[in-house]
């Protein structure tokens, strides 16, 4: 899809959850979050870098947070666009979304599930961007810095990288929505403009934004790292004796944008695997405590089956 085109479908997407009557506590904390998010951008790191030259790239690797970053970054650019031509003597019709593709970078460090690499490269062509993967070598491991110093080598006139952190994630609690990269990392601006989101505002938004998510999220994976250190959040587990809930996000996923069909497409591979797991779990927007977001994640190097 034409970036220009999907940057206006993010735009109605937002604008859309913006304009929702304040029917759960949730959806009004995610309505403050996305203009806080708004605010960051469009008053903020726009009027320092230009997000229309190569300014500003995108780091994305296909997780919920990035995602539901990049559906708003979009509807900003949309939004910014709209702005750069309000008053033109040509009307807007006359005007071409100057941005072609979106500058991304994926940091890929680990051995990838199937179901992430292949959402990835569909949500890459979907949302129009322009997607360096770093490399994975046996011999050489490069750490997340030196990706970002390749990816900066061949994208110079990159000044600053979108991220989707939150104060939640590890390190994350005193980050700034825009700083400095820390020593020992190539030079560039961080900007972090979803720090200030919960675990509910990012489910909420993205459960009603009528877009395609990882299917992992649909069998109980709540965090997704690599292949051989993640597995299903054990506080997602089924048990015969526990009565079925509905999660906090019934109201989202039965009032999806434009009645959008909910997808969560999991590759063979991934099926695979989870077919040997004796349990099942809930989806992963069943859970909403942060402290546990991160259960399914292992220290250990390679994955036992529960």
């Amino acid at each position: 899809m034409k970036l220009g085109k999907i940057a206006e479908i993010c735009y109605n997407i937002t604008t859309s959850y913006l304009n929702l009557p304040g029917n759960t506590d949730i959806i009004i904390s995610t309505q403050k979050a996305i203009l806080t998010t708004k605010h960051q951008l469009l008053d903020d790191a726009f009027a320092r870098w230009s997000p229309l030259n190569g300014d500003i790239s995108f780091s994305y690797n296909g997780g919920k947070d990035c995602q539901v970053l990049l559906l708003i970054y979009l509807s900003c650019l949309w939004e910014f666009f709209l702005n750069t031509i309000k008053g033109s003597q040509y009307g807007g019709n006359s005007h071409q979304f100057p941005l072609f593709e979106l500058p991304t970078v994926f940091i890929d460090q680990e051995e990838t599930f199937s179901t992430i690499k292949a959402f990835v490269e569909d949500t890459s062509d979907r949302y129009g961007l322009s997607l360096y993967e770093s490399s994975r070598n046996d011999t050489v491991k490069m750490s997340m810095a030196m990706a970002f110093e390749h990816y900066l080598s061949l994208h110079q006139e990159t000044k600053a990288i979108v991220i989707g952190i939150r104060h939640s994630d590890p390190f994350g609690e005193n980050l700034k929505y825009i700083q400095e990269t820390d020593s020992g990392w190539p030079e560039f601006m961080r900007i972090q403009p979803i720090l200030h989101w919960n675990l509910s505002n990012i489910w909420s938004f993205l459960l009603y934004s009528g877009e395609p998510i990882c299917g992992l999220y649909g069998v109980g994976y709540t965090s997704l790292g690599g292949l051989n250190n993640t597995l299903p959040n054990p506080y997602l587990k089924l048990s015969d004796n526990t009565e079925e809930k509905k999660s906090e996000f019934e109201w989202e996923l039965n009032h999806r944008f434009e009645n959008q069909k909910l997808e969560l497409e999991i590759h063979p591979n991934d099926r695979a695997i989870l077919d040997t797991f004796s349990n099942k779990y809930k989806p992963g927007w069943y859970l909403t405590d942060e402290k546990l977001e991160r259960a399914g994640r292992l220290k250990k190097t390679s994955v036992k089956k529960d």
